[in-house]
């Protein structure tokens, strides 16, 4: 009996051994590897020592188990790829969008800066941009002064070196550091971009929005969508030609310590012209037609923004009013 029992063990050990390779490969045993080690043992069973009932239901219980987990990882991954197509098609609605979004970068195109804003909800006393390039080397160093708690500020830099040489076009990175009126550093310092969408991108896991400048910021970062002849809006267009620019109509609600225009083309800036101090009512704006470097700009449609601060530093809501 020992002897017929032994030639049982080995036949049944190389059978299995075979019945793991060809359904694995030798690696880890999935679905069909299971399946085949189940038909294997009950062939070479020993019909002296059977296996019991509560033994075979307990394996058919643990198949059971491993196929309704391999059922619900495949359904697992399919509900994650129609969602992933779900967003890349959504993703695709931006292009041609003007989106605003968390970013820190700048472009520099024909020697006008873009636009980037930041805020905090702490008071800072003292702050200063770094300008990195494309290598990781600081090149410039804006000085933005001080900023109310939850204020907008924008950091303008003319698009030079700090060595006095010209910045090439391309994209660059923007870096604030702030202190507090006790030297503290400020940590949670908030950016944001804007720009018009022309690509769409999937990495990583991640799906981008390419800007028309070169810039690229996260989908999951886009905090609106502006549409820029929203009634109420802050930002108006002029025509430029032969050198003479159009002007336009806004309105201020109430007294105004500070005030900017911010003239661009597209999503790069071309100009800031200071507006003062005004109280509140309606006023033209007119401009010389002149970049950030007083050269005269080449004809076609400009974009305007008003921004505007109260004594106290906070934001006042410009309105640009229709003709």
């Amino acid at each position: 009996m020992s002897t017929t029992t032994s030639a049982l063990d080995n036949s049944y050990a190389s059978a299995l051994g075979n019945a793991i390779s060809s359904s694995t490969g030798g690696s880890e045993l999935d679905r069909n590897a299971f399946l085949m080690l189940l038909v294997t043992q009950f062939q070479y069973q020993d019909p002296l020592n059977p296996m019991e009932d509560k033994e075979f239901i307990a394996q058919l219980a643990q198949f059971n188990a491993l196929e309704q987990s391999m059922q619900t990882n495949e359904n697992l991954q399919n509900l994650l790829a129609a969602q992933e197509k779900q967003t890349s098609i959504s993703a695709a609605n931006y292009l041609g969008r003007e989106v605003s979004a968390r970013g820190y970068g700048v472009s520099v195109e024909n020697g006008s800066v873009s636009k980037l804003e930041y805020a905090s909800d702490q008071e800072i006393a003292k702050a200063q941009a770094n300008i990195i390039d494309s290598t990781n080397n600081v090149v410039a160093t804006v000085d933005l002064g001080s900023l109310a708690a939850g204020s907008i500020g924008e950091v303008n830099w003319n698009g030079m070196y700090s060595n006095g040489g010209k910045a090439p076009d391309g994209v660059y990175t923007v870096a604030i550091v702030a202190w507090n009126a006790n030297g503290d550093r400020v940590a949670n310092i908030d950016t944001s971009v804007t720009g018009t969408v022309t690509g769409v991108s999937y990495y990583n896991g991640e799906h981008y929005l390419r800007l028309s400048d070169g810039r690229t910021v996260l989908l999951s970062n886009v905090r609106e969508i502006v549409d820029p002849d929203v009634s109420g809006s802050n930002r108006g267009s002029i025509s430029v030609s032969d050198g003479e620019a159009t002007s336009i109509r806004y309105k201020v609600p109430s007294a105004m310590t500070t005030g900017t225009a911010t003239i661009s083309k597209g999503s790069t800036k071309v100009a800031t012209v200071n507006l003062g101090t005004k109280a509140s009512g309606t006023y033209d704006f007119t401009w010389n037609a002149q970049d950030a470097d007083g050269e005269t700009v080449a004809d076609g449609i400009y974009t305007v923004t008003f921004e505007g601060k109260d004594s106290k530093g906070n934001s006042i809501k410009l309105t640009v009013l229709e003709d």
